[in-house]
């Protein structure tokens, strides 16, 4: 037994050291991608002009490519013992000799209405992105009182006799930056709501932005504008329409990741969600509840790299409802105005299949009148083409009219039904729960 377990010791105790080996290497390599990832982000106020600063520790030598913000102005880099170059003003490339901590810097004019939006430096090399989270600090050297805005956490807010200090750290994009100047503020998580002082904001505003802001990152909201403008991470409204600028945010999204130009559904979108009276963005509305509509538009907000929109707007209704629909993509205003959901569902009565799905309309199941009459032997006429049906049942005569609320029966009785009877194509469909109860039937279902 000893000589076995002498052996088997000094395994356990190489295995055990190669183990930790691989941990401290890796630790140590984790240790390195993080420390070589490491950048500073400074911004300095002074006379009306921004100067920003960026600190790169540990840059490896080679050829970086300076994607700048467009009114970036005198760039500039500097290295410590080594030299470091910008070869053009205009698209500049930065070449560095030696490894080690590197400084890049630029000016820009402060804008007019003093919200800096376009002010990131992108560095690249070999096309990769060196884009790690970042840190930054604000220098306000300007005799002002307005406190700095940031959609982003704050670490550190220090007034001092002629400067005032901020820092907020760990941002891994470009936010914007603006004063708060004589607004109101309402804040909710790191997002930041501007708004006309005097004027508080009333509850449904409040619910609206809240809603809108669970799927939304960090982001600066100015409420009581002229116009609404959507940018990325900055909303201007005008007015208090937030409905408006939620449309507009959808769309915009949706302009950036389809390859089509201009396509007409992103209108329909924006009236589906500012609540306009047009066809399909009322057929939308009657279709889905409120939380069917907040899930599809949270389904657009996700499109990556779409090639057909009606098709995806199409896969996203459907998803969404639970039953398939080709609303967008067989829209030929204004023959085909309705929207129908298809779900795949047979229906039986006395064990005989009556029919092998459901098409839904304004949130109601409906099946067809052709496919009841040939099941179950009544006998269907057309007495007027796609607007008036007679159906005969055993001991009774039922006359529909299409789109009408009322029926009549035997002749002389009449009867009500919200949207008893619709057209779908060229085939009469009735609503489920009028069937069920006009026949007293009660039919079995189940999926295919």
């Amino acid at each position: 037994m000893k000589v076995l377990w002498i052996p088997l010791t000094l395994l356990l105790s190489v295995s055990t050291l190669m183990l930790l080996y691989q941990w401290d290497q890796a630790e140590a390599d984790s240790e390195e991608v993080s420390h070589y990832l490491n950048l500073d982000v400074s911004m300095t106020v002074s006379e009306n002009k921004l100067q920003f600063t960026y600190t790169y520790e540990h840059l490896k030598p080679g050829i970086y490519t300076l994607e700048m913000p467009e009114k970036a102005a005198v760039i500039g880099c500097s290295q410590k013992e080594s030299p470091c170059r910008i070869t053009n003003q205009a698209n500049p490339n930065m070449i560095l000799e030696k490894e080690g901590e590197v400084l890049v810097d630029y000016t820009m004019p402060m804008p007019e209405n003093e919200v800096v939006h376009d002010w990131m430096l992108v560095l690249k090399k070999e096309d990769r992105v060196m884009q790690p989270p970042f840190s930054l600090t604000i220098q306000d050297l300007d005799e002002t009182k307005d406190p700095w805005l940031v959609p982003s956490a704050k670490k550190s807010d220090i007034p001092l006799e002629n400067l005032r200090y901020y820092k907020f750290t760990s941002m891994d994009e470009s936010l914007p930056l603006t004063r708060k100047g004589e607004a109101s503020l309402w804040n909710r998580g790191n997002s930041i709501v501007t708004y006309e002082a005097g004027k508080e904001l009333s509850a449904e505003v409040k619910q609206e932005l809240q809603t809108f802001l669970e799927s939304t990152g960090p982001i600066l909201i100015q409420l009581d504008q002229s116009d609404t403008k959507v940018l990325d991470n900055l909303m201007k409204v005008e007015g208090r329409n937030v409905k408006r600028m939620q449309a507009e945010y959808v769309v915009a999204h949706l302009r950036n990741v389809t390859r089509e130009k201009k396509p007409w559904e992103l209108k329909t979108l924006i009236d589906v969600f500012t609540e306009k009276k047009t066809t399909m963005a009322r057929e939308i509305a009657a279709s889905l509840s409120n939380e069917e509509l907040m899930l599809w538009k949270k389904r657009l907000l996700e499109a990556e790299n779409v090639e057909d929109l009606g098709l995806f707007l199409d896969e996203a209704l459907s998803t969404v409802y639970g039953a398939e629909t080709s609303y967008f993509q067989d829209f030929v205003a204004p023959t085909k105005d309705n929207l129908y959901f298809v779900e795949d569902k047979r229906v039986f009565y006395n064990e005989q299949l009556v029919t092998d799905h459901f098409v839904h309309y304004h949130g109601a199941p409906y099946v067809s009148l052709v496919d009841i009459s040939r099941a179950l032997d009544y006998e269907l006429t057309e007495i007027e083409k796609r607007a008036v049906y007679r159906l005969e049942v055993i001991g009774n005569e039922y006359r529909f009219y299409v789109d009408q609320p009322t029926f009549i029966v035997n002749k002389e009785n009449f009867g009500m039904g919200e949207e008893l009877l619709i057209m779908v194509e060229d085939s009469p469909y009735i609503k489920w729960q009028d069937f069920q109860e006009l026949f007293d039937t009660t039919p079995t279902t189940n999926a295919k």
